[in-house]
């Protein structure tokens, strides 16, 4: 997915992604505590284990980003780099809106909703050739080197950080992360394929 940061639409694409990340995060996420993979749930595990600070998801982002830059190229770190910064930003300005944390307290929606948002905004981004950082960018790295595809490369790390979780955390909020992380990867597996499906016919006579 080769991209060129200074085309417009890439650039709209990518603040967009991050925007719409950050409204689902706000709205049905962190309003129902909801549990999830990606980095935050990489550094909650690392924390309760190793007792190591919060610190550690800049850290490890650093890691992942500079992994990337290399392996993906330079493109992809500088459309990277703009969800880097721009996304705490977007995340921020919509937590100082106290009305879009009360839109349902029903888990259930939330982890469905939520999952649409995120699945949605990851597919713009990626189809940009950008990421959101963090644990975006592994599956990037595998399905380029090895071909493997972004979703399901996605779904297995989220799943196996949520089963790191379930060892300490409540587990009906691990059931719903569950629901959320099925939720994005296969609303996200539809964003990247938008474009590319094919039809197959078989005729059958003599």
């Amino acid at each position: 997915m080769k991209t060129n940061i200074f085309r417009p639409k890439n650039l709209f694409m990518i603040f967009l992604g991050n925007t719409t990340m950050a409204l689902g995060i706000v709205m049905f996420v962190l309003p129902n505590e909801l549990m999830t993979g990606g980095t935050t749930g990489l550094s909650l595990i690392i924390n309760h284990y190793l007792h190591l600070p919060i610190v550690f998801v800049f850290i490890f982002n650093c890691i992942m980003f500079l992994l990337g830059a290399l392996i993906l190229g330079f493109d992809f770190a500088l459309t990277t780099l703009i969800s880097t910064f721009y996304y705490p930003i977007a995340l921020g300005f919509f937590q100082n809106i106290p009305s879009l944390s009360t839109i349902t307290d029903d888990r259930m929606l939330s982890s469905i909703f939520g999952g649409l948002f995120i699945g949605f905004s990851l597919g713009i981004v990626i189809r940009c050739g950008a990421s959101t950082g963090g644990m975006d960018i592994p599956p990037l790295i595998l399905n380029k080197k090895f071909g493997l595809p972004v979703s399901v490369m996605l779904y297995v790390f989220d799943f196996l950080i949520l089963i790191g979780q379930a060892l300490f955390c409540d587990k009906e909020a691990i059931l719903y992360g569950i629901l959320l992380v099925m939720t994005y990867t296969i609303v996200l597996d539809k964003i990247l394929v938008i474009g590319q499906a094919q039809t197959q016919v078989k005729i059958i006579s003599q």
